[in-house]
């Protein structure tokens, strides 16, 4: 019985983290989109409907763990360095590799790597990693002991979960139907997913009917609807091999 309640104490923890990481990742993008991103405009960020993001929160647990050790500032400013940019290098490449969807893309930044990390968003998520130590590290532990003390919160945390693992099966059906239609193009490209928010949301202001909301972009954008939305997006993004095609077929009327 104790080993039970001892286990059940230690998901509580962890899922609290996580919950509290996903939660407040989800307000810090949605402002950063909206003033300092690239396209300056209110944007659902990330891969889900809800108002949360798993990579925050699996950053969340990271960062908790490594402050337990309590290392001087010098040790844990490069260990945060290395470890989010590794997590969030590893996050773009499931992505891009398995479902063809590009959540983010620092192309532009310098010193980039594949547009899924770069030196200056390696620096944000050190400072972002020394502010959870110094600022939210030490309440964490007194709302894990609140927890502990009265358990009946877990109600809510149950709540949580039982929506974001619905909001995740629905999101990864989603992407398994992008994965399939690029797939089928037979050529090597990948969904700028934050671009195809965009150009969903511009298509109904623009008159076109449907019923995405900002909790919901692709709610109504689903079979044949999608796949022509799909195509729409294919044709707007940047084609590297374009400029050779343009060659190819002068060379060719030429010859002809």
């Amino acid at each position: 019985m104790v080993l039970v309640s001892g286990i059940l104490l230690f998901f509580l923890r962890y899922f609290l983290l996580f919950f509290i990481g996903t939660v407040s990742g989800w307000f810090l993008e949605l402002i950063w989109r909206r003033y300092f991103g690239e396209r300056k405009r209110w944007i659902n960020p990330g891969f889900l409907n809800g108002p949360w993001l798993p990579l925050y929160g699996f950053g969340c647990i990271v960062l908790y763990l490594l402050c337990l050790p309590g290392w001087p500032l010098y040790i844990q400013a490069p260990v945060f360095l290395v470890l989010l940019t590794v997590l969030e290098y590893l996050a773009g490449l499931i992505f891009i590799g398995h479902f063809k969807i590009k959540l983010w893309d620092y192309s532009r930044n310098r010193g980039n790597i594949k547009g899924l990390i770069c030196p200056l968003y390696s620096f944000f998520w050190m400072i972002l990693g020394l502010a959870f130590s110094y600022g939210v590290f030490p309440y964490l532990e007194d709302m894990v002991q609140f927890l502990y003390a009265h358990l009946e919160m877990s109600f809510f945390i149950g709540i949580y979960g039982g929506l974001f693992s619905v909001d995740l099966w629905q999101s990864f059906n989603l992407a398994v139907r992008i994965r399939n239609f690029v797939r089928e193009t037979e050529e090597r490209w990948s969904i700028d997913f934050e671009k195809l928010k965009l150009e969903l949301r511009d298509r109904v202001q623009a008159g076109f009917i449907n019923r995405t909301r900002f909790f919901l972009p692709f709610h109504g954008e689903l079979g044949g609807t999608l796949r022509e939305q799909l195509r729409r997006h294919r044709d707007n993004l940047p084609n590297p091999l374009t400029p050779l095609r343009r060659v190819l077929e002068k060379r060719k009327n030429r010859d002809v």
